[in-house]
């Protein structure tokens, strides 16, 4: 990945409710966007901006283009996507306890209008004559073509809070709001492996090696007291048989004990400190020898690099004013990418913490709100960003 002056490139409107995941197919070139309301957009981007030649200035906000698809069958909502390496395969989770798995070159199953930019219609119109605004507020909307889910999981029954797919394409992890993790196989649609986190907890992030032999799982509970609080969980998991390989938090503590009043209230310390409001984030390093994760909540969000052998926290790394939303590594393992609720996606050196690049929206842009979901695209040019007030944006890591 080279990173040299980055630039906004695209603003892709997507109103109505908070937009959570974000997931690159195919050529770069070929965009799924999900939100809580459970709908899915497609976008094809186009070769290069329309902006690209004409003078740019901080406060210019970056042209917008509409949907061509949207993917239907999720009643609640989104809150992750993952692309498989082939190219067109996506997987959503979702709140209505499923996964889908789509093929998103599939036969259209119809077609529809619709309207996303609403919102942004009315900020044009205001200050327009009555006879133009009525023409911008009742202009048609964008045409897109519908598409069923080639497959449904069954398997959950709470809200689908984690997903993740291995490298190769071959395995997925989903967590739940119950605490059970499920490994599946992407090819049959089967269950591999399942376990459970304590009661009263949810999985707030998943990854999976890139081998798909390994997962990572983080268990948040809502319980804050000191005396009934369930112990927080970050580990490491065997993902053919379910077994636990290693316990994070016991290496990071080695001076917790099990099954004691003074390990609750340590734990309740340890997650504090170092979980905050979970690991709300994490992924594997291509070669799978390292994990970031990422601290969530409203405090500041810290992003560590763990040796996933030994366990132990390489470094952490400081930058986002608050909690930390989504992360991932770049193809070759150079740097890690982290967005936040401080609405900046920021880069960092794997090999010495050092921030490199803090990705920001315009001056002048419509939405000033959390990063959520994250995504680069397979040439490694171009980084995409879930703003929860209803956008998408997209930057160009070289200008």
């Amino acid at each position: 990945m080279q990173i040299n002056k980055p630039v906004q490139q695209w603003q892709l409107l997507f109103e109505g409710d908070w937009t959570t995941s974000v997931a690159f197919l195919g050529d770069s070139r070929r965009l799924a966007a999900g939100n809580k309301s459970g709908q899915i957009f497609v976008w094809d981007l186009p070769e290069s901006a329309e902006t690209d030649n004409q003078e740019k200035s901080e406060t210019s906000e970056p042209p917008n283009f509409a949907p061509v698809r949207r993917l239907d069958g999720h009643t609640n909502g989104i809150t992750h996507l993952c692309a498989a390496p082939d190219g067109k395969t996506l997987i959503s989770a979702s709140l209505d306890h499923t996964l889908r798995i789509w093929d998103v070159d599939a036969p259209a199953s119809g077609s529809e209008t619709v309207v996303i930019d609403q919102q942004d219609r009315e900020r044009r119109a205001r200050t327009k004559p009555t006879e133009e605004k009525e023409a911008i507020l009742n202009a048609p909307g964008a045409s897109v073509e519908t598409v069923a889910a080639k497959h449904i999981l069954n398997g959950h029954d709470g809200w689908i809070f984690s997903l993740g797919v291995s490298a190769d394409g071959k395995r997925l992890i989903s967590g739940d709001d119950t605490g059970l993790s499920i490994v599946w196989d992407l090819a049959t649609q089967k269950e591999i492996s399942r376990w459970s986190g304590y009661p009263h907890t949810w999985v707030r992030s998943a990854a999976l090696s890139p081998d798909g032999k390994t997962a990572f799982t983080c268990d948040f509970g809502g319980k804050r007291d000191n005396f009934d609080v369930p112990a927080a969980q970050a580990r490491l998991w065997n993902c053919e048989d379910g077994s636990l390989k290693l316990d994070l938090l016991k290496v990071w503590t080695p001076s917790v004990k099990d099954e004691s009043r003074t390990d609750t209230y340590t734990y309740l310390t340890v997650w504090i400190k170092l979980l905050g409001r979970g690991l709300v984030c994490a992924a594997f390093s291509p070669d799978g020898k390292f994990l970031a994760v990422g601290q969530g909540g409203e405090g500041h969000g810290k992003i560590l690099f763990v040796d996933v052998e030994s366990g132990q926290i390489l470094q952490t790394v400081t930058g986002h004013s608050q909690g930390a939303c989504d992360v991932t590594f770049s193809a070759d393992g150079k740097y890690v990418l982290s967005s936040g609720r401080d609405t900046t996606v920021r880069i960092w050196q794997f090999a010495d913490g050092k921030e490199v690049a803090a990705l920001t929206k315009p001056l002048g842009a419509k939405y000033k709100d959390w990063m959520h979901g994250l995504a680069i695209s397979p040439d490694q040019q171009t980084v995409a960003a879930a703003d929860i007030a209803g956008a998408v944006h997209l930057w160009r890591l070289q200008s």
